[in-house]
């Protein structure tokens, strides 16, 4: 019976039911934790089954990441202005990223980074040069957005974790409410408000490189 209920198991496998388990075994447990046995166990079967899906741990991970990107918002928008779709992706992304720490630290990984965005880098490319966006304008803005989400997102996680190791500290010294005013300007800069903001400066930066160009792109209409 046990037998028979191992080879069910293994029958009922999907490559996308695993990227599911796998997604909800990261978030759980933690991306260094991660392994294809500690996967195999979750699943109810052995690590070899796993494989016989994805080839090896970077290609499964690549396939987590890809699934995680499509959940964000950046399906093209017809008649969206593309200022406008910069603050909804970006935002969306930034959402995302901070939401779910754990999925967003495999673009870290130098393999299943590569393979798992190319799809989504794909598409947000495509959505710019379809809206009329100059390709040399799009290559800059792509480096001021990446640098500025990847900045942002690593941030406001540390600060996280800061403010929550200040406040044990404080509280252990019996002065929960106080800490240096440096400390307080740090801890709190990364917020929404702060991001959305940010967002705005690349926008006018994208209209001075830009320049003359009165940049009146946007997302064709069906």
């Amino acid at each position: 019976m046990a037998e028979q209920g191992k080879q069910a198991q293994r029958a009922a496998l999907t490559a996308e039911g695993i990227v599911e388990i796998a997604t909800e075994l990261i978030e759980r447990e933690g991306l260094a934790a991660f392994t294809m046995r500690s996967l195999g166990r979750e699943l109810g079967v052995s690590a070899m089954a796993v494989y016989g899906y994805f080839p090896s741990r970077e290609a499964l991970l690549a396939a987590v990441l890809e699934r995680f990107m499509t959940a964000m918002d950046t399906d093209p928008v017809p008649g969206e202005a593309w200022d406008d779709t910069m603050r909804r992706t970006m935002g969306s992304i930034y959402r995302m990223e901070v939401a779910h720490p754990q999925l967003a630290s495999i673009e870290v990984n130098p393999s299943a980074g590569y393979e798992g965005l190319a799809e989504h880098t794909e598409k947000i490319v495509n959505l710019h040069l379809a809206q009329g966006m100059p390709e040399p304008v799009l290559r800059q803005a792509w480096a001021l957005v990446d640098a500025y989400l990847t900045g942002f997102v690593g941030n406001t996680l540390a600060m996280r974790y800061w403010n929550a190791q200040s406040a044990t500290e404080l509280a252990g010294k019996g002065d929960a409410s106080s800490r240096p005013l440096w400390q307080s300007v740090v801890g709190d800069a990364y917020t929404e408000d702060a991001f959305a903001h940010g967002v705005e400066i690349i926008i006018q930066g994208i209209r001075s490189l830009a320049a003359p160009d009165p940049c009146e792109w946007s997302t064709p209409r069906l």
